[in-house]
């Protein structure tokens, strides 16, 4: 019986190839590269030896180049109103305590303004155009391969917690996961969503809690909405952010706000003073998420797991808080909503306390956890680079799309029918270098911002500067043109799902009305 135990730990090793279960290898994985390769044959060696010397094999022994992973996004959370990036309010302190055990992008940028897309390339690492999860599809068909199922096929448990209707099971999500859980079915009530994103971390710490007693692997995905309008927390001084003495009646007028459509309708107008307000609930918002990460988080390093975890923290994307006259995030390709925070913590991979002014895309993370994870993906199409690497070239630029906001168009109409739906359909596209960000729609109009010295983005040069217009519109047609023909998209499925708790959790954020 020892001889054969001896050889169980040596086989996956020396084979030329890793092996999955049903004869499936994923698309894009490799064998362990040869560091680790040599880091796991030591571990095999010892393991094997051990098991020598019994007759039951004995537990499984931990790898290094095997870390678990903790993928959580902070849904409609910008990245400047985190204390963590340096907002004058404590809006983030568990963040910062992990940033400084980790690393810190500050050029992190997402690939749309709103929750499926976003979600889709974080999960797939493709630009929206590859993996048509958009706003003219409503959902990620199933030819697309998601990170869960990369390590899903790998061995790993894998479990969803999710608080945003956008990404549910039904729209495609579920992908690869042994079980997605919809925390708005679950949670204490619909609308509730902090309740409904503290189920989450409490389902998600019974689970990793069964994970580690079994000795097992695994991957979770934790999307937290309680940033999202409307703001509504109860306390805004329990964050010790010393709000502004405010009119009472006027801050829970702006605290029923659902979104942008009624403002862009003309039903409501907003004042500099009601944009204040409006950033201080929103900070308030964003402390109590802050406080939940900072729990899972805890509950891992007291497990004894932390260090052999894959933590990132990230957001799908942004939120106007009165930049350009908007509110709520989306037909927005400004800074608000394109800039997202991005931690990560790994010991093994990143020095601690690391600031990173590289140019990155929510694409670069399914290549980046593979290869922590001891895999490569340079086969994946139209996938990031890998955050481990060199610095990106100087000239390297990174994309964000959105196609005609179906959904929005239909809301107006039926809602709002005198206002002018022409002007919101149409295609949108962004190309953004670390100097200069072209805003493109496909109806002629550009917007070009020198990001050096116009940050705030408020002067389009695009006019003025014909030769640098030109130059940037030329590098997104390269960039279009290298992908090829795109897939065909897949059949729009309507918001309204036969599903009443979910069709409930979209009207109170404001989706249908």
């Amino acid at each position: 019986m020892a001889a054969p135990f001896f050889l169980c730990f040596f086989l996956p090793v020396l084979s030329s190839r890793v092996f999955f279960p049903c004869g499936h290898t994923p698309k894009g994985l490799r064998p362990l590269n040869p560091d680790r390769k040599i880091r796991t044959l030591r571990i095999c060696l010892l393991a094997g030896l051990v098991a020598l010397g019994c007759s039951e094999p004995g537990p499984r022994l931990e790898s290094p180049a095997r870390p678990n992973v903790a993928l959580i996004v902070l849904d409609t959370t910008r990245a400047d109103i985190l204390s963590a990036y340096g907002y004058p309010k404590a809006t983030s302190p568990s963040l910062e305590a992990i940033a400084a055990e980790g690393v810190t992008f500050h050029q992190a940028i997402t690939t749309d303004f709103w929750t499926l897309p976003a979600h889709a390339s974080i999960l797939t690492g493709q630009y929206p155009t590859t993996h048509q999860a958009t706003a003219e599809t409503n959902r990620l068909p199933e030819r697309a391969n998601t990170l869960a199922e990369y390590l899903g096929n790998a061995g790993y448990r894998t479990r969803a917690y999710v608080s945003n209707p956008w990404i549910g099971a039904s729209r495609g999500f579920a992908q690869g996961f042994e079980s997605y859980i919809e925390t708005w079915k679950s949670g204490s009530g619909i609308g509730e969503d902090f309740a409904i994103d503290r189920a989450g971390v409490t389902g998600a710490e019974e689970w990793i809690d069964e994970r580690v007693t079994a000795n097992e692997n695994f991957f979770l995905f934790l999307n937290l909405n309680s940033a999202h309008m409307p703001y509504s927390p109860d306390a805004l001084t329990l964050f010790d952010l010393s709000p502004t003495p405010r009119s009472p009646a006027r801050t829970q007028k702006l605290r029923t706000i659902k979104g942008m459509w009624a403002h862009l309708g003309g039903e409501y107008a907003l004042s500099d003073e009601d944009f204040e307000i409006l950033e201080e609930l929103y900070a308030a918002e964003v402390a109590r998420v802050d406080q939940l990460v900072g729990r899972l988080i805890d509950f891992i390093e007291a497990r004894g797991i932390l260090d052999d975890t894959l933590v990132i923290i990230t957001s799908d994307h942004g939120e106007n808080l009165g930049e350009h006259g908007k509110v709520d995030h989306l037909l927005s390709m400004y800074e608000t909503t394109i800039r997202v925070p991005l931690i990560i913590r790994h010991p093994a991979s990143f020095a601690e306390g690391t600031q990173s002014d590289q140019l990155v895309s929510l694409v670069d993370l399914v290549p980046t956890v593979l290869e922590i994870c001891g895999f490569s993906s340079d086969s994946l199409e139209n996938s990031g680079l890998s955050l481990l690497g060199g610095k990106r070239p100087p000239d390297a630029f990174v994309i964000a799309e959105n196609d005609r906001p179906l959904n929005g168009i239909e809301l107006m109409k039926n809602n709002y029918p005198d206002f002018d739906t022409t002007q919101i359909d149409r295609r949108m596209r962004m190309l953004r270098t670390r100097s200069h960000k072209l805003i493109w729609y496909d109806d002629g109009e550009t917007e070009v911002y020198d990001l050096q010295n116009d940050p705030e983005e408020l002067e389009n040069i695009a006019d003025r500067e014909p030769e640098l217009r030109k130059q940037l519109v030329a590098r997104l047609e390269a960039w279009s043109e290298s992908l090829g023909e795109p897939a065909p998209p897949t059949t729009s499925t309507p918001v309204e799902m036969t599903d009443p708790q979910t069709q409930e959790q979209l009207r109170a954020l404001g989706y249908i009305e």
